[in-house]
């Protein structure tokens, strides 16, 4: 399970938290692929919790990537 907590330094230093995939598709999520994904964020520090933010944009778990774009002829990248 991945602790988006703020206990970790590199989580704080970046201000992002990055939960794998393969964590949302075992117990006790066990979502499918094709699921569509969206999250809250709620702030803990010494005076108690915040409330909770707006609904952040989804994500679909998807089993392949999106086809690149910005490509060239020549198969390099322009963007």
């Amino acid at each position: 399970m991945v602790n988006c907590d703020g206990t970790s330094s590199s989580i704080i230093a970046v201000t992002k938290c990055t939960i794998p995939v393969n964590t949302l598709r075992i117990a006790p999520f066990m979502l499918p692929w094709g699921s569509i994904v969206y999250s809250k964020v709620v702030a803990l520090n010494a005076y108690g919790d915040s409330i909770e933010s707006a609904v952040g944009s989804s994500n679909i778990i998807m089993t392949e990537p999106d086809a690149p774009v910005g490509l060239s002829e020549d198969g390099t990248f322009r963007g």
